[in-house]
């Protein structure tokens, strides 16, 4: 359970982040204003996606670069269908930039949150060079004189 939150939130803040600045550069350059209460719509569009691509993630399909055009090419038009929805109806673009800019939207941010969510919430393999860093070791610090050789004990008779 603990996963999935944290897949949730990984998305959201990825999403929020990509789409805030998104809309404050897009709105102001096509449209010379930004919709009030901009930040809490990029909230809950970014929820919406964010919780679409979890979805995707518990059902084993994730919005990865290695599939989302060739083994998950339906649910990637879902999401693209999803994301030009949010970017015209929530986040308040005219349907011709929505689709721009969500399409576009779409084909960059979940694969790099996906990647983020995968390097995050991944165990290391064990034998592989992140699991052997934190394998307990001998201590670096020794000392630098070569070690002296015990003098023998004299045999007792």
């Amino acid at each position: 359970m603990s996963t999935i939150i944290f897949t949730l939130l990984i998305y959201w803040l990825s999403f929020f982040v990509a789409c805030f600045v998104m809309v404050e550069i897009a709105q102001d350059a096509l449209y010379d204003e930004i919709t009030p209460y901009a930040g809490l719509k990029v909230a809950g569009g970014s929820l919406l996606l964010s919780i679409l691509l979890t979805w995707f993630k518990v059902r084993g399909t994730p919005a990865s670069f290695e599939s989302m055009f060739t083994s998950n090419i339906a649910w990637t038009i879902l999401q693209g269908i999803a994301w030009v929805l949010v970017f015209m109806l929530v986040l308040r673009f005219h349907p011709w930039h929505a689709l721009g800019l969500g399409l576009m939207a779409m084909l960059l941010v979940p694969g790099l949150a996906t990647m983020g969510v995968d390097g995050i919430l991944a165990r290391p393999a064990p034998g592989s060079a992140a699991a052997q860093a934190f394998a307990p070791r001998e201590p670096v610090r020794k000392s630098l004189s070569p070690p002296t050789a015990k003098a023998e004990e004299p045999a007792k008779k």
